[in-house]
């Protein structure tokens, strides 16, 4: 299947529409080649006109920020998903300018029926908190909020602190969500983020934070720190897995239970030698409640 539905003359017109500000015509465009998986255009072909515009302000504008925000206002505004999906790909780009307004478009978008607008809405609240360092407090506050679906964009926001200098805070806000209870935060939080992303980019340091938050008696933080190792990070550094692991093999609640074995299932597909020795050591092949 093709990762991309646009021709080079519909290319052509986008961009020659992109100068003339013509962005009904885009969308136009876009919505004749939208698919059924997610009822918008290939990914691919989104991001060709979020970089076009994108050239196009930085290249023309002598506001940027101000261009930024009102191309972006207007493509939010509109109730085709694909537009939500451009637009808040662009008004990120204005946060240090227009903070209260750019938030509550980011809330708008975050709790947007459509899942993959929502997806779009976590990358750049991450996008936003890694280059304004004052959205930090902002997303600590939604941490907290009503809806699950902002919370779990905060979780993803969390992407904008994966380096370095700046991950210890980047754990900071991520920690009250390991209590959230709400299944669409535990699944982007504990395998995701906490896993696949900061595990891969920072092994050691991910491997002291989880044996920490390990000792916490939440059976939603347990289950965030279990899950952490059921992906690539796991598979990668198994005696990580086995360390923190080690720590649950007692545990009684029921959840805990199926996230553990969930994870050893996971690991026994590559390292089944290790796995079996592992269920053997802490007879866990003994408690029926765990299969």
């Amino acid at each position: 299947m093709k990762d991309s539905l646009l021709t080079d003359y519909k290319k052509k017109e986008i961009v020659k529409s992109i100068s003339k500000k013509d962005y009904p015509r885009i969308i136009s465009i876009l919505e004749n080649i939208k698919t059924v998986h997610a009822n918008t255009a290939k990914t691919k072909d989104k991001r060709f006109v979020i970089s076009e515009i994108v050239r196009y302000i930085l290249n023309n504008s002598s506001d940027k920020e101000k261009d930024f925000f009102n191309t972006g206002t207007y493509f939010c505004k509109r109730n085709e998903d694909v537009s939500k999906e451009i637009g808040i790909s662009l008004i990120w780009r204005s946060y240090g300018k227009y903070r209260k307004e750019t938030e509550s478009i980011f809330l708008l978008t975050a709790d947007d029926p459509n899942w993959e607008v929502r997806e779009y809405a976590g990358v750049s609240f991450a996008a936003a908190l890694n280059h304004n360092d004052s959205f930090y407090r902002t997303l600590q506050k939604w941490s907290k909020h009503k809806s699950e679906n902002v919370r779990r964009a905060v979780v993803i926001s969390a992407l904008g602190y994966r380096d370095a200098e700046r991950y210890r805070k980047a754990f900071l806000l991520l920690e009250p969500l390991l209590f959230d209870n709400s299944k669409y935060v535990r699944k982007n939080l504990g395998p995701f983020i906490l896993g696949s992303c900061f595990g891969n980019k920072f092994p050691e340091e991910i491997l002291k934070q989880l044996k920490k938050w390990g000792k916490y008696r939440d059976e939603n933080v347990r289950w965030n720190v279990i899950m952490a190792f059921n992906n690539s990070y796991g598979n990668k550094h198994p005696e990580y897995a086995f360390d923190v692991l080690k720590m649950f093999t007692g545990d009684i609640d029921i959840t805990v239970k199926r996230a553990l074995m969930s994870t050893l299932n996971f690991l026994g597909k590559r390292h089944g030698k290790e796995v079996k020795k592992f269920i053997d050591k802490y007879k866990l092949n003994k408690d029926k409640e765990v299969y």
